[in-house]
């Protein structure tokens, strides 16, 4: 289904079959209030309900379509193949209606463009699963955004024979307004730069903070931070494992899986008598042989137990939920290796 933003409002609310969520979407928008309502993903913690003011998205919407130079495009077609209720596709709604771009909307699912693989579209919001499974397609949109996730190595190895595409891994969440920072994958860019209003420092813990627009919101990502600017993400400060006195960043320990692991996986922790905790490696899929030896790390790094389970529990599509998937593995799961 088309959304054309070049006509007229009542004429964009009056379409008999929008899906419900972003036709709800469109009216608290064109309201006479100044917030929108909106959940948080949870893919970080708990889901909360939070209030954003329609002219910081709006500023947010600007600085990402410039940033690409679509605003000096006349015709702009978007698809929009995430759930209408994150904030990545409420942003690109919000694009559409200030460049009046037209929008095609598809249910949420992994293969986004299977359906629709000779479609052409100038720019896309996609979590990671769903790029892994529009590779053959993928080249059919010339900017791809994607976002609520890490983008393996895998993956980014596949995307960089894509020549057609301009792909774009970016950092931000629901309460920045979608995207603050940036980094283009086809450069093997290793840092993330941030848009120039947005201020970024760290606390006594090296977690980013952000400041824009009289906004200071203190993240627990724990950042390296090269310049004004730019920044390196490392890994999440709530999510850290404290083993026998050795605290480990979980997704740094993910980096040394990248390059003999093909599937989806996470580095998870559970109680251990002795050391308090111990890391576990969860992959999903059937079990088979991991040569982990081979992998040059620390020894702290080394999972104690590999898990397999089947189907990893999602909060979002293609966002793991790791604290469930990790409570269902430990009443049901296959164990392949103990170290």
């Amino acid at each position: 289904m088309w959304i054309d933003f070049s006509q007229k409002r009542n004429n964009i609310l009056k379409y008999m079959n929008l899906e419900k969520d972003i036709n709800s979407f469109l009216n608290n928008w064109y309201d006479n209030s100044n917030i929108i309502k909106i959940k948080t993903s949870g893919s970080t913690g708990k889901s909360k309900n939070i209030i954003l003011y329609k002219k910081h998205m709006y500023q947010r919407a600007v600085k990402t379509v410039k940033y690409l130079k679509l605003d000096k495009k006349k015709v702009v077609k978007g698809l929009l193949c995430l759930s209408p209720n994150v904030i990545a596709s409420k942003m690109l709604l919000i694009r559409a209606i200030i460049f009046k771009w037209k929008i095609f909307c598809i249910e949420p699912t992994s293969n986004p463009l299977e359906k629709i693989p000779k479609f052409c579209f100038d720019i896309a919001s996609m979590v990671p699963i769903q790029v892994f499974y529009s590779i053959k397609n993928i080249k059919n949109i010339k900017i791809v955004l994607i976002g609520g996730g890490n983008i393996s190595k895998y993956i980014k190895r596949k995307l960089l024979f894509i020549n057609s595409t301009d792909f774009y891994d970016t950092f931000g969440m629901t309460e920045t307004c979608g995207n603050i920072a940036i980094k283009k994958i086809n450069n093997y860019d290793k840092y993330y730069k941030s848009f120039n209003d947005v201020k970024i420092d760290v606390d006594n813990r090296n977690c980013l903070n952000i400041k824009f627009s009289n906004f200071f919101i203190q993240t627990n990502d724990i950042v390296n931070i090269k310049n004004k600017n730019t920044f390196e993400w490392i890994g999440r400060y709530d999510t850290i494992i404290n083993s026998g006195g050795i605290k480990i960043i979980p997704e740094l320990v993910e980096k040394y899986f990248s390059s003999i692991i093909d599937r989806r996986y996470f580095i998870y922790k559970i109680p251990n008598k002795i050391l308090g905790e111990q890391i576990i490696l969860i992959v999903e899929g059937d079990p088979y042989t991991l040569k982990i030896s081979s992998l040059k790390s620390s020894k702290y790094f080394k999972p104690k137990k590999i898990f397999f389970v089947k189907k990893f529990k999602e909060k979002l599509i293609g966002k793991i939920d790791k604290e469930k998937t990790v409570k269902k593995l430990l009443k049901n799961c296959f164990i392949k290796n103990n170290f």
